[in-house]
C-alpha cells in the first residue's frame, strides 16, 4: 500500500514539475501587473499557471530607476528557474522588450510579445505638444485617474534603448501579436523585431481594429486570448509534423497527358487509316 502511494506522489509530482509556468511581464503604464487580469482569469480556468508581478511602484516617483525594474522582473525568473519547470514568458509593450532580453538572457521555452515597443512616441520630439493618443500611454483618460511619477519615462526610454537589441538573440518560438489600429506602438516595432528573431518557429499576427491594449480591448480580447492559448499548448509552432493533404495538381497533369496522349493515338490511327 505504502509503495503504491509513493508511486502516486512520484507521479503527480512529475506532472507537476513538467507543466509549465507563464510569466508575464507588463508594460509602462498605471494598471502595471493588472493589464493580465483577463489573461490570468481565462488562463487559469483553462489549466494554465501564471504569475503577474509588478516591476515598480507607481506612487513612488523616487522608484524610476530601469535597472531595479530589470532587476525585479530577472528575479522573478530566476525564482521560477528553480523549479525545473519549462518557463513561458509574455510580454506587453515595454514588457516585450523586457521579455525578449529574458528569454535571451535565460533559457526558456516560449515567448509572447503583444504589441511590443522596440519602437515608442518620442515625446521629447514634439516639444512638449503631446497628441491626445500619445498621453493615453503617457498620462489618463480621465483626469480623475492616477498618474504616473514624471520621472519614470527617462526609466522606460532606458529600457528599450538598453534591451531592444537582445530580440537577436533569442532562441525559442516566438509569437508576436499587433492590432493594426494600435495609438501607441506602430506595427513597425513588431515587424522590426519579427526580422530579427533567429528562431525558425516565429509568427506575427495582426489583429483588426485592435488597439494597444490588446487584451483589454472588447473588440480583439478574446480572439488575442485564444491565438496565446493555442501557441501556448503548442498547437501553433509546434514540434508535431504537419500532415497535408495530396496536391490534386500532379493528379491533374497526369490525367492531361494520358488524354493528350490518347488524342495523338487518336489523330494516328485516322491517318493511318486513310
Amino acid at each position: 500500500m505504502f509503495e503504491k502511494l509513493k508511486q502516486y506522489f512520484q507521479k503527480n509530482e512529475n506532472q507537476t514539475v513538467s507543466e509549465p509556468v507563464i510569466i508575464t511581464i507588463h508594460g509602462y503604464g498605471r494598471r502595471t501587473k493588472h493589464e493580465f487580469d483577463n489573461f490570468k482569469l481565462w488562463g487559469e480556468k483553462d489549466g494554465f499557471t501564471i504569475i503577474t508581478f509588478d516591476m515598480y511602484d507607481i506612487f513612488d516617483a523616487s522608484d524610476c530607476d530601469w535597472k531595479t525594474w530589470l532587476q525585479r522582473a530577472k528575479d522573478v525568473v530566476k525564482e521560477y528557474k528553480k523549479t525545473k519547470r519549462p518557463i513561458y514568458l509574455v510580454g506587453f509593450s515595454m514588457g516585450g522588450v523586457i521579455a525578449s532580453y529574458l528569454a535571451a538572457t535565460f533559457q526558456v521555452d516560449r515567448l509572447v510579445l503583444m504589441a511590443p515597443a522596440f519602437s515608442y512616441i518620442n515625446m521629447d520630439s514634439v516639444g512638449g505638444v503631446i497628441s491626445k493618443t500619445a498621453a493615453s500611454l503617457w498620462s489618463n483618460e480621465k483626469k480623475e485617474e492616477i498618474k504616473l511619477p514624471s520621472s519614470f519615462y527617462s526609466a522606460f526610454t532606458d529600457i528599450v534603448k538598453n534591451l531592444k537589441k537582445y530580440i537577436t538573440d533569442v532562441e525559442c518560438p516566438v509569437l508576436i501579436l499587433h492590432g493594426d489600429e494600435d495609438e501607441v506602438i506602430s506595427i513597425k516595432s513588431s515587424l522590426w523585431a519579427y526580422d530579427k528573431i533567429p528562431h525558425d518557429h516565429k509568427k506575427m499576427v495582426i489583429l483588426h481594429e485592435g488597439h494597444h491594449r490588446l487584451l483589454m480591448d472588447e473588440k480583439v480580447n478574446w480572439e488575442c486570448y485564444i491565438l496565446m492559448k493555442a501557441f501556448l499548448k503548442k498547437q501553433i509552432l509546434g514540434d508535431q509534423e504537419i500532415v497535408m493533404a495530396k496536391d490534386i495538381m500532379e493528379e491533374l497533369l497526369e490525367k492531361q497527358r494520358a488524354m493528350h496522349m490518347d488524342n495523338e493515338k487518336e489523330i494516328s490511327e485516322e491517318e493511318s487509316s486513310n
